[in-house]
């Protein structure tokens, strides 16, 4: 019995050992991820750099332990691009602007090629400042134009009013989503995350997001908040912040002591796995009224571009010819689509995620057609104008009108014979007409003439003339004050003449 008691307290003895070695050789990754990681020569390092921080591509590289190199993208808003309008010093500030946004640009994309040529894994971010978050957003990914193996990163320096606000950050994040179906990472300090992870129920989407840690200290346990992020992605250790030419955590060739480092809790190859962390830490809750970010993000973003595709094609389908005909009146418009039933199923409504990019179409409201709208517009002004047209224009007397209706070959003479029109100036003057016919006619020609009229005709034009005699006598006598009295008198009588001289005046000017 003692030999068994001996035996069994020495297995349990050497249990015990073999368990605390097993929890310290445990902890020591753990604790290697808080204090200095980067003096451990299997932690892969990543190299953050302003625009214009030297570098020397050659020496860089030689450090194999530098696996990614991340750079700055875009700053808040675009600059603006026209100056025009401004002058003095604000003028010389706008295209300064312009120019380094220009300068920044064409190295970034110099650098990106440098990288990516020396085997270097490539990424970028956006200093968020204060503004339109979408804006943001969409300024980054113009200026970045990211590939799908690139990093995409979301800076913000503090959590105080000169940078965007968290709110706004998660509001970028979305967008950044909405472009490149996937989430930046999100860099800030040690306080700002603390706080994001205080308050990670309202902040749910930045305290899922990848951690880029931003802190100058040797050892960070207790300090980095494993509660919301197990560990970090990257950890900015050093910086001009805490580097000097006298003291330096790490100091990397080829670069000055400005030139930000960070270290990764992977070794270079997993690193290159694990780039360029596109997987939340947590996954989202699955609240599409609440959250808006739900895994059929995709299928209801396909739902309304499809829905927007239809619009413009329903808009652009009609050519010119189709409203000319809309206008003319040979085609009807349609009319607005009946209200459905309640009992009729809906149609997907998308989340509050897609409803930012446009009101969603309620199913109990006819749609309204731009289109249509234009062509009855236009319809209207033309018949308005019609109006406007007929009203204007002076009416005829029904037997003018109608004079030489039934004459066959009068038109000649109808294009002769002159319309008397009122004249509101009795001070205009008129052209006398001929006192005799042409010399170079021939009497016979104007007797062939006057006796191409049958005797129907002559009669239907002669009651015409004597109808109008008057008339016409009293407008000639009525602008006598604007010619001599002898043109005058020669004007009156000669409307007094014979019917048969008139016509065959009217003949001899057909010739």
């Amino acid at each position: 019995m003692r030999t068994f008691d001996a035996v069994r307290s020495a297995a349990i003895r050497l249990g015990l050992s073999l368990i605390g070695v097993g929890l310290a050789w445990g902890s020591v990754p753990a604790q290697a991820a808080w204090d200095k990681p980067w003096q451990s020569e299997d932690r892969a390092l990543v190299i953050d750099a302003y625009e214009f921080n030297p570098i020397d591509w050659k020496e860089l590289t030689a450090d194999k332990r530098i696996v990614g190199f991340i750079n700055k993208a875009s700053d808040g808003l675009a600059p603006d691009w026209n100056c025009r309008g401004k002058g003095g010093d604000e003028q010389l500030l706008c295209k300064n602007r312009w120019w380094k946004y220009s300068v920044t640009k064409e190295l970034y994309m110099t650098r990106r090629a440098m990288a990516k040529e020396l085997g270097l894994k490539w990424g970028a971010y956006h200093l968020g400042r204060p503004g339109n978050p979408r804006e943001q957003a969409d300024h980054f990914i113009d200026f970045a134009e990211p590939q799908p193996d690139e990093l995409i990163a979301l800076d913000i320096e503090d959590n105080t009013s000169e940078w965007m606000s968290l709110a706004d950050a998660e509001i970028f994040a979305n967008q950044i989503f909405i472009r490149t179906g996937r989430y930046p990472v999100l860099y800030t300090n040690g306080s700002t995350a603390k706080w994001i992870s205080d308050y990670k129920d309202k902040y749910k989407l930045l305290s899922r997001l990848p951690l880029w840690y931003a802190r100058y200290r040797d050892d960070i346990s207790g300090k980095f908040p494993e509660s919301t992020w197990p560990t970090y992605a990257l950890w900015q250790f050093s910086s001009m912040h805490n580097c000097s030419t006298r003291k330096c955590p790490y100091r990397v060739k080829g670069a000055k002591n400005d030139i930000d480092v960070n270290v990764s809790p992977l070794g270079p190859d997993k690193l290159r796995a694990a780039w360029p962390f596109n997987e939340l830490v947590r996954p989202l809750d699955a609240a599409p009224e609440d959250q808006g970010l739900v895994a059929d993000l995709g299928q209801k973003a396909g739902l309304m571009f499809s829905a927007f595709a239809d619009k413009v094609a329903e808009i652009a389908e009609p050519s010119v010819r189709h409203v000319e005909k809309v206008i003319a009146g040979e085609v009807k418009l349609p009319q607005p689509a009946p209200v459905q039933p309640a009992s009729a199923p809906t149609a997907p409504v998308a989340s509050s995620l897609i409803s930012a990019y446009g009101p969603a179409a309620a199913p109990h409201k006819p749609k309204i057609d731009p289109l249509q709208l234009l062509t009855e517009t236009a319809r209207r002004e033309k018949e308005a104008a019609a109006e406007r047209a007929a009203d204007a224009a002076p009416a005829k007397p029904a037997e003018e009108a109608n004079a030489f209706a039934g004459i066959e070959g009068m038109e000649k003479v109808a294009a002769i014979v002159p319309e008397i029109k009122p004249v509101a100036e009795p001070a205009l003057a008129i052209v006398p007409l001929p006192e005799a016919a042409p010399k170079s006619v021939a009497p016979k020609s104007v007797a062939r003439s006057a006796a191409a009229l049958a005797a129907g005709d002559r009669s239907k034009l002669r009651a015409w003339l004597e109808a109008s005699e008057d008339r016409a006598r009293q407008s000639v006598l009525a602008l006598s004050p604007a010619a001599s009295p002898g043109r005058a008198a020669r004007l009156a009588s000669r409307i007094g003449a014979s019917p048969d001289s008139r016509i065959d005046g009217a003949f001899i000017a057909t010739r």
